[in-house]
Formats: structure tokens, sequence, C-alpha cells
């Protein structure tokens, strides 16, 4: 049973889709949709002239740890400030394949770009065609591919660019967006090497492409010239689509569903940055990671839409009409209350055949019951120690009737609720967040907390921020995984001791999948087609995490396996295979599915009808000015 709400961001969000082909080839689609960091060039000391902050001039107390907030400041990272020149010489090739392969329109020129000793392939490799359906067709370079062609110092170079823009002008008239992403960077006194992350995205009257690809990078300097010059590229998992966009796809449909409704037009179109300012954190009231849930609330067979909010604003219910618009029910159905809350969950949890709620609000779960018309009357509240972050509800112990499982996320007395990111300790393998509570239904609404006598308070303090059930060793019981910020995620096993007696245990370490990462969502799903059901992880990318964990003076005191572990924290979203002896493989490099951006929830879908099961991820955060703090 996969259940729980999607966690999203509470601002700008951006999808990520990843069709399943059947095919084992790797797929490195799916590259962030964020462009250089561009980073400002104001000094850390600047900062101490503003009122309230400490001193950061030289002679400050602190002038050594604050200088290292600055890469510029920091003689042991270097590698950072030669990250920015390198970004920006990438961002000008970028701008010039957008004009054509045109280095005339940019800042700068050929010259100042691209060494004289420069060589390199084709940027755009022969590809095979691996999939193709009546919308999409995907093509990639084959693992075998060796370049057939070497270009040859900046006449080369221009010769190429100019021949990768013609190739994706055939596909486009409209704005093309090409960006990079730095993840990897060595240097030396002589040279130095990137690793980034390649994307195209553009459109003609009735095609849209986008090519993902990996650019490993050699640069030298030449003269007088203060910037890096690129001086051989290598191009890998090249990877491109191609979609007839006149034929049936996914349109955006929010506005005409929803636009007429006050509410959504007052509140759901208004960002992040309006709520602060305008709700006052000092009454307790905060903004992010608010889930909603679906359910069909009043019988009519269509499904209806719940969405939680935070204190200050009443809770949302929207009831679906025939025609597939939305109407705000709220008020009717007795929810507009302004506690804040979290989590929600429609289940039928009185066996009565209507969809009830759970809802996390503050430290306690309010238990809803449905007349089986759409109005809920509050029954009863549960006081639990976390903040509840998601719901999951299963019937784990085969008796009829669905028990819950709570995560918690922020520990009453120990972390504000409204801190998203909390005090973890140790960062990457932390073990001191919040109670989860497992709570068994005993009828008539009457819940038990049974996390102790089942076995579930093992391993329970991980700042867990979702759970999913599902009978993974296929033996007739529901078993949990819970998916973790800040290090291990938990497989908690349902086994039958004896008579009626069932007790859970922690078997992540054994199944392999522990997936010390920052655990935001989990689905379960067939992907391989071969009757075992396997498991997504979202995690974070993060490219600043991988350049910097992977560098020699990174923690060099520290032991091989802490820092392998943070390294891990930092690669992305997981997908394990089930291999039907109890364990799992890690098959996520292959699959090409980790680099999923800021990744929030994920699940597993047959989107285009073919029988195989696809990834859906939500991404995204709030997005500010590059401080350069690292």
């Amino acid at each position: 049973m996969k259940i729980g709400p999607l966690k999203i961001a509470a601002t700008t969000t951006i999808v990520l889709l990843w069709v399943n082909t059947g095919c084992s080839e790797k797929n490195n689609g799916g590259k962030e949709d964020s462009g250089i960091n561009e980073i400002s060039t104001v000094p850390a000391t600047a900062l101490s002239i503003l009122p309230g902050l400490p001193d950061r001039s030289a002679d400050a107390p602190l002038a050594a740890l604050f200088s290292k907030t600055n890469p510029h400041a920091d003689e042991e990272w270097t590698s950072e400030a030669f990250t920015k020149t390198a970004g920006e010489q990438l961002h000008k090739i970028a701008d010039a394949i957008a004009s054509g392969g045109s280095f005339d329109a940019v800042e700068g020129n050929l010259a100042s770009c691209v060494s004289s000793s420069y060589h390199g392939p084709d940027l755009r490799p022969d590809t095979v065609e691996v999939f193709k359906d009546g919308a999409i067709s995907v093509s990639r370079n084959s693992p075998e591919y060796q370049a057939t062609s070497i270009h040859q110092g900046q006449a080369g170079f221009q010769q190429s660019l100019t021949q990768f823009a013609k190739d994706i002008g055939m596909v486009a008239d409209g704005q093309i967006k090409i960006k990079f992403k730095i993840i990897r960077v060595e240097v030396s006194a002589t040279k130095a090497t990137t690793r980034s992350l390649f994307e195209t995205i553009c459109s003609k009257a009735e095609q849209k492409l986008q090519q993902t690809c990996t650019w490993e990078c050699s640069w030298v300097r030449e003269g007088k010239n203060p910037n890096p010059l690129l001086d051989s590229i290598t191009v890998s998992d090249f990877e491109e689509v191609i979609y007839q966009s006149g034929l049936p796809a996914f349109v955006n449909a929010t506005h005409s569903l929803m636009g007429n409704e006050k509410s959504f037009r007052e509140q759901m179109l208004h960002g992040a940055d309006h709520w602060y300012g305008n709700l006052d954190v000092a009454f307790d009231i905060h903004q992010g990671n608010h889930g909603m849930s679906i359910g069909d609330v009043n019988g009519d067979s269509l499904d209806d839409l719940f969405i939680c909010q935070p204190a200050g604003l009443p809770n949302l219910l929207y009831i679906r009409n025939q025609d597939g618009t939305l109407r705000d029910a709220t008020n009717a159905a007795g929810l507009n209350w302004l506690d804040g809350s979290r989590s929600a969950l429609f289940a039928d949890f009185d066996n009565d055949g209507d969809q009830d709620m759970a809802i996390g609000m503050e430290y306690s779960l309010g238990l809803f019951e449905n007349d089986g018309l759409g109005k809920f009357k509050l029954i009863s509240t549960v006081k639990i120690h976390s903040w509840p972050q998601s719901i999951a509800t299963a019937d784990f112990d085969n008796d009829g009737d669905l028990d819950i499982f709570v995560c918690g996320y922020s520990p009453r007395g120990e972390t504000d609720p409204g801190d998203i990111f909390a005090n973890p300790v140790p960062y990457h393998d932390a073990n001191n967040g919040a109670r989860n509570f497992m709570l068994e239904n005993k009828s008539r609404w009457l819940f038990a907390d049974i996390t102790e006598a089942v076995g579930m308070n093992t391993n329970n303090k991980r700042f867990s921020f979702a759970a999913s059930w599902e009978d993974y060793d296929n033996d007739g019981d529901q078993d949990l995984y819970v998916a973790n910020d800040f290090g291990r995620n938990n497989l908690y096993r349902n086994d039958l001791i004896a008579g009626d007696i069932r007790k859970f245990t922690d078997v992540a370490a054994q199944a392999g999948v522990e997936d010390i990462s920052a655990g935001m969502s989990v689905s379960w799903g067939d992907y391989n087609r071969d009757g075992l059901i396997d498991l997504y992880v979202s995690n974070m990318f993060s490219a600043a995490g991988n350049r910097i964990t992977f560098q020699r003076q990174f923690k060099p005191d520290t032991d091989d396996i802490s820092r392998q572990s943070l390294q891990r924290h930092a690669r992305g979203n997981t997908l394990f295979e089930n291999t039907g002896d109890g364990t799992f493989k890690d098959v996520s490099l292959d699959a090409g599915v980790t680099m999923g951006r800021w990744a929030w929830g994920s699940g597993f879908a047959d989107i285009n009808n073919d029988g195989w099961q696809d990834l859906y991820v939500a991404n995204g955060f709030f997005t500010a000015r590059d401080t350069e703090d690292l």
C-alpha cells in the first residue's frame, strides 16, 4: 500500500520525469535545472558594516573562521575560486552555442576561453535510438562509443561548436537554454580538470529537444590571460530526448481547474516570500514542508484534494466537480481551522466505507470521522512527542483494520518546530531526531502506542521525513521503509513470532538499503518487471557537495567510512533493485536516476501506459543570492 503525502517545498518547484524504457543502457537524464553558480564578488568582510552583525575585519577574533565562508579568502579551497572562473568560461561557451556557435555576441572572444592547444571530439556524438513511443524518442551514445574525429586548436573548437549549434538548430527555432553545473574539480600548479553536467533545452514549432551529458574538461593557463582556458573535452553519458509537441502530453491545468476559487487566488498563488512577510514567526507561525492528501471524501467516485497549511492560514479541502474543476468546500466540511498542519492522510479508519482523515498538527495527530457525505468531525487527538512530518497507514497485523505510523522530525522542547534543518549530530549520521510512533487500531477510534512493544523503537531518533508500507519479502504481511534526513534509513521487516504476536526488526543494514543521505521520500514499484517490488528513495543532489567531499583537503583526519558517507550524502537519489533473497542492489548509477536535484516527493507510475514503471520527482528549494558561503 503506497501512502503518505508528497513533501514539496513551499517555493518554486521543478519536476523531473524519468520514462522507463525497459532498456538497461545508462541514462544520465534529468540534469539540474539551474545554471552556473553566479557567485557574488562582495567579500565576507563587507558584512561587518551591517548593524547587528559580528566584526569580520582581518584582526577580529573570529577572522580566521569567517574567512572560510569565502572561498577566495581560504587558501585551502582555491579550487572553489577556480570553479567560479571555470564556470564563467563555460557560461560564455553556452552563450556562443545559443548564438549559433559564434562568439561575436559573447563577452570576451574565442581566444579568451579556449587554448591554442585544444583537442576534443564532436560535442554531439553518434547516437542510437533506444526508446520511442507516440510522443517521445530517446537516443544515447553507446557505451562503446569512441570519437571518430578530433578537433584541434581554437579553429577546431570553433568548428565543433558551430556544428553542435547547427545540430540543435535543426530542431529549434525558439529560445535555447544551455546550462552547466560543475560537480568535480581538481587543481594543480599548471592545470586543472572539471566534470560538468551539461543540459540543453530548446523547441521548434512541433518539437522540443533536451540533451544531457557530462563534460570532462581540462584547463590550462596561457600567457598573461588571467582566466583558465579550455584545453580538452571528453563527452560521456550523452542523451537526447525529442518530444513531438503536437501529440498528447501533460498540460498544466491548475488555473483552469482551481482559478475560480477565491482561496486559490488569495492563498495558493502567493509564494513563500509573501507569507514570510505577512505571517510572524514570533507567534509560532512557520511555513515549509506542508503535505497534501487525495481521496474521494463524498462518495461520488471522484478524487478530492486536501492541502495542509501553516498556522494562520486555513487548511483547504477542494471537492472535484463532474467537469473536473475543483471547488473550495473547507468550511462546509468542518476542516477550516487555523492550527498549523504538515501532513494529512485520507483512509477508512472505522471500516464504514468512507474516507476518514488523519492530520498531523503540532505535537499531535488529529483523527476526523467522515459522515459519508464529506463532512468531518474531530473524534480524538493523539498527543505525541514529535511534530508529525508524515503519516502512513496499513493493516500491519492483518486483523482487518488500518493502523497508523507517524514520522517525527522535530522533538518537543529540543528543536523549534519551524526549524526545518533542526540540529543533526553528526550531520551525515544523525541520531538525535524525534521519535516515530506506531499506533495500533483497537477499533471504535481507539489507537494505542505500540512502538516499543513491536520493536519499532530501535533506531528511532533519525529525523524521519516519509514512510511507506509494502510486502517486499512476499510473506503476506506489510513491512515498512522509513526515509530519514541526515543519515541512515530504516527497513522494518514484519515477522509473525507466535500466535498473533508480531515484531518488527530493522534490517536496513543487512538488506543493503540504509542509504546514508538526506532521505525525503520513498516509493515502491517493480521497475524491471521481474515480479519483485523495488525501492526508490529521493535525497539531495549537491554540486558543491560532490566537488568538495572528493578533494584531498576535505577532512583529511576523518576515517574513510565517514568521508565516504559524506560523499554519498551529496550523490542524490537511489534506486534499489530487489534481488529476491531479502537484500537489495543499488542500481542508481546504471539506471541514471541519481540527479534529482534537491528532491522531495517521488513516485513510481506508468506515465505513458507502456507497462513500465516510470519515476516522477518533485524538487526545488528557496532561491536567493549566492553569498559564497559553503
